[in-house]
């Protein structure tokens, strides 16, 4: 068996050992009247707050003013002041029933008695009871249908408040290992009951990652762009973003998200479109802002603009004669020919010629017959190679933006080189990926200075639609890093240098890794956007340090911040582990296959490093940290 196919193995056991994290327990200790039963809670982790969910078969019938006790765990806690009745439902076959504090007519009743264990008695309406058969689902937690969901307030100024719902309101128990969970049913007298078991396991941790980010959405591919028909009543407008969002639109330019009257019908993910009323003879303007799932919104407007032609005016033309114009007897002249086929797609997806065998005149007063075609001219796709960057198809990507005077630029497809290209004079570059097939990507961009030193990559990820150009604009390289010496004493001089946007002001943020106190400084770059800061190291402790830049122009133009270059004090710098080697905020099978590419070499120039533990060889050790570091 291969090396890769073992590793495949590995991957595909690992997985499923993952999957497994789904807390649903069920037991056939003992039960009267109640089949198939489990209870799902949403944390497993001890004294955590959780929501239990209960869902089994009645077996019996229970008469209206029937009641359901539930006993929680031993040592767990079940507190008043975060749980009323609105955070109790249950649903008959799916359907929920209405519950107050006291049972009525159509109303259910809940009695809540806070404690450890807490304790919960559900009463059936005086006339409506339960039937034999019936699947019933029981939820205590902030996850029914009438509890309180957080909101949030838009602010330009000070970005999103969130005004909190209902928590998850039970205990777990404080000690790890199987817990039952008691249920009884009453109709006079005991007529069914259950116990439930749930498992109570320490969390997994990984220490030192913290995936939140703080950039708002990048919106491109904005449609129509030109014009559009002037017997056109409706068009439908579309963007893309480079994460999940949701986006607005306003016709008039200048409102903030919160603010904006127009949801997109078609949001939430990555593609977002809305079927919009046009005016012939006008120009159609729509302001569109988005907010990403950890609150990001843009405070500048994205602006698809066209033109709606007038109305066409005039009569129609009448149909034409049939009649020849030739000297033959017939009026109506039928061409004839075989066109040659087209040739064989090749493997690069270049589209073939077609036949082109002219046929023969027609007879009577027509014309000849046109050049013959036969079938063929589809292009050639599919894998070319183990080794290419991506598949070939009918797609295109330009990618533009500014990076550093004079240097070279680089763009990856999941973490493998594409195209290289140089910057001008002023830093500024495109490259046009050309002949892509359609699909999700991750296209990474980074630039090299005159000193070799590379840019932190810019990564990106989205879907490539066929037949049709995705422009990446703006994709502005943030500043390189080197410092030195490393490691340095304390109380030396430390000399951080790089490259970044030609006459920029260069803002330095250097820290103890993973610490909140955060030093700054600014550096200004020459026309060659070269760079360099001197730091005083007087009074740093020993331990490793982090720094990372960002670059901004006069006229606006900037980039993001760097990643983080370590470095030591008075030690070796313990620099951390990536993983995520397509840098889309993902550990998954797209950065496995990445791992797979280098496979028993030293990672080529790979940004972040395949070879993950930088031991000069990609191999199982990587692989290990890889899947230790797996989300799927």
């Amino acid at each position: 068996m291969s090396s890769v196919a073992k590793l495949w193995l590995i991957l595909v056991a690992t997985i499923a050992v993952c999957a497994a994290t789904i807390f649903l327990f069920q037991s056939y200790v003992f039960a009267i009247n109640i089949n198939n039963f489990r209870d799902t809670i949403s944390d497993s982790a001890p004294a955590a707050q959780t929501n239990h969910t209960f869902d089994f078969l009645l077996k019996t019938n229970v008469s209206p003013g029937g009641q359901i006790e539930i006993t929680f765990p031993s040592g767990g806690s079940l507190p008043t002041s975060t749980l009323a009745v609105r955070n109790v439902e249950l649903l008959v076959n799916g359907s929920p029933r209405v519950a107050a504090e006291t049972p009525a007519p159509g109303v259910d009743g809940v009695e809540i008695t806070a404690g450890s264990p807490g304790f919960l008695r559900y009463t059936l309406a005086p006339d409506a009871g339960l039937a034999a058969e019936d699947r019933l689902q029981i939820k205590v937690g902030n996850h029914t249908s009438l509890a309180l969901r957080p909101t949030e307030v838009f602010s330009t100024s000070t970005g999103t408040t969130t005004v909190p719902g209902d928590s998850e309101p039970l205990t777990n128990p404080p000690d790890t290992g199987t817990h039952r969970v008691k249920m009884e049913i009453y109709d006079g007298t005991l007529v069914a009951d259950a116990g439930f078991v749930i498992a109570i396991v320490e969390r997994v941790q990984v220490p030192n990652i913290d995936t939140t980010e703080e950039i708002p959405p990048l919106r491109f591919n904005g449609s129509p762009t030109s014009t559009v028909g002037g017997t056109t009543l409706s068009v439908e407008i579309s963007l893309e973003t480079d994460e999940f969002a949701v986006c607005r639109y306003s016709t008039n330019p200048g409102i903030s998200y919160s603010l904006m009257p127009n949801t997109f019908t078609n949001t939430g993910l990555i593609f977002h479109s809305k079927v919009v009323a046009v005016t012939p003879d006008s120009l159609a303007s729509f302001y569109i802002r988005c907010i990403d799932d950890e609150g990001n919104f843009n405070i500048d407007d994205f602006l698809i603009e066209f033109v709606v032609n007038e109305a066409p005016t005039g009569e129609s033309n009448t149909d034409g004669d049939v009649d020849g114009d030739g000297t033959g007897t017939g009026n109506d002249g039928s061409g004839s020919g075989s066109g040659s086929g087209g040739q064989t797609g090749d493997s690069d997806g270049e589209e073939p010629e077609a036949g082109t065998t002219s046929g023969s005149g027609g007879g009577g007063g027509g014309g000849g017959g046109g050049s013959g075609r036969d079938s063929g001219a589809t292009a050639g796709g599919g894998f070319e190679s183990t080794d290419a960057p991506f598949r070939s198809g009918d797609g295109r990507v330009i990618i533009n933006g500014f990076a550093f005077p004079n240097s070279d630029v680089t763009i990856l497809v999941d973490g493998k080189v594409a195209e290289r290209t140089n910057t001008n004079a002023s830093g500024q570059y495109s490259i046009t990926l050309d002949e892509i097939a359609r699909g999700a990507y991750t296209f990474g961009v980074f630039a090299e200075g005159p000193d070799g030193v590379k840019s932190s990559t810019l990564s990106t990820s989205f879907t490539v639609t066929g037949a049709r150009t995705s422009s990446l604009s703006n994709i502005n390289i943030a500043p390189s890093i080197s410092v030195t010496p490393n490691p340095v004493d304390p109380g030396q001089v430390l000399t951080a240098s790089g490259y970044g946007l030609p006459d920029s002001v260069i803002t330095l943020q250097n820290a103890v890794i993973n610490s909140s106190q955060i030093q700054t400084q600014t550096v200004n770059t020459d026309n060659r956007g070269r760079w360099e800061a001197t730091i005083d190291t007087s009074g740093f402790t020993r331990g490793t340090y982090q720094i990372r830049a960002r670059s901004e122009q006069s006229g606006g133009r900037r980039t993001n911040y760097s990643d983080n270059v370590f470095y030591g004090v008075g030690q070796a710098a313990d620099v951390p582990l990536n993983t995520d080697l397509n840098r889309d905020g993902r550990v998954n099978l797209t950065d496995f296959s990445i791992l797979l590419f280098w496979w028993g070499g030293n990672g080529g120039d790979s940004n972040p490093p395949a070879d993950i533990n930088q031991d000069g060889r990609v191999s199982l050790t990587d692989f290990s940290i890889l899947l230790f570091n797996w989300t799927g």
